[in-house]
């Protein structure tokens, strides 16, 4: 079972970070897209990728998580309209680097993803989101996808 403390701890770091967790720096001025989750065709396209991510995560589950490293390193994700990675960068920090890098190497060893359906592809070549970890003393947490407002 999971140390409630490390829970709380690492729970409390997510909460005490959310501002941080939108994306920073200017937002593309051409067609591309900050995604809305609420944004049904958005929403459903985001779920499958979230569950891909995870069997991912759970079959490349890092070393040094195994070995009780906890944190929640979060992940700026973009997305090509043809399912190739287009960028995956840390944004938050786990506080441990070994976990930021492990959760930057899962989500290439996932790629590439499925192609945007069509009528999304037609409105938006690339999707952009950030997408938080959960490594919790050896075990993969249910992750989050957030985007902007």
């Amino acid at each position: 079972p999971i140390d409630s403390r490390v829970l709380a701890q690492v729970g409390a770091s997510a909460v005490a970070a959310d501002a941080e967790l939108h994306l920073r720096g200017d937002r593309p001025s051409d067609d591309r897209l900050l995604a809305d989750t609420r944004e049904s065709m958005i929403a459903a396209y985001l779920d499958g990728w979230k569950r891909r991510i995870e069997r991912a995560g759970t079959l490349n589950f890092p070393d040094v998580a195994r070995r009780g490293l906890s944190g929640n390193p979060v992940l700026e994700v973009a997305i090509r309209a043809d399912g190739s990675l287009e960028e995956g960068l840390v944004r938050r920090s786990s506080g441990h680097r070994e976990l930021d890098m492990a959760a930057v190497r899962i989500v290439r060893l996932a790629s590439p993803f499925d192609p945007f359906p069509r009528t999304m592809r037609e409105r938006y070549p690339v999707l952009r989101f950030a997408y938080e970890w959960q490594f919790l003393q050896g075990r993969l947490g249910d992750g989050a996808v957030y985007a902007e407002p």
